[in-house]
């Protein structure tokens, strides 16, 4: 059941971003995705294998649930709100949107919970949130480097 729930989200968020009007290139949104798999990835092995924080079920069909979310859930959830920011240029509707995504893999966390996917052992989903927060921070300030990045590169030439 988890399995397909998260299969569910993770094609209902791409859809939602092919079909969404874009403000990013696709080579910002390209930077935006690998950047945050790359972190998910490592903060991943660090929290689960390493500091042993949270437990991932074992289970062939929920594990894939678990790397669904990891992997493309989560990426494209940022991708998608900074295309959203971008959208829209005024702070609060920017607030708001990032409140709600934060919000929205905060609630993906607890369906994994829910679904016997993940199981904390001395984790919260308080840390969660500052660890979205984190990521969601990172993702903007690296777009805002790269935009700048490439700007120069561009002028240059």
């Amino acid at each position: 059941m988890g399995f397909s729930i998260f299969f569910f989200i993770a094609f209902l968020i791409t859809s939602l971003f092919i079909v969404m009007k874009k403000k990013l290139s696709i080579v910002d949104s390209t930077f935006i995705y690998l950047l945050i798999l790359v972190i998910t990835i490592n903060v991943s092995w660090i929290v689960i294998e390493e500091l042993k924080l949270i437990k991932v079920t074992k289970e062939a069909m929920n594990y894939t649930a678990f790397i669904l979310t990891r992997s493309v859930i989560t990426p494209m959830i940022l991708v998608v709100q900074l295309n959203l920011i971008h959208k829209y240029k005024m702070k609060s509707r920017s607030f708001w949107i990032t409140v709600a995504s934060i919000a929205i893999l905060l609630l993906l966390r607890v369906l994994s919970i829910q679904f016997d996917i993940l199981t904390y052992q001395n984790w919260n989903l308080g840390f969660d949130a500052i660890y979205f927060l984190i990521l969601h921070l990172v993702a903007f300030y690296s777009h805002q480097f790269f935009q700048k990045l490439s700007y120069r590169e561009v002028n240059e030439l």
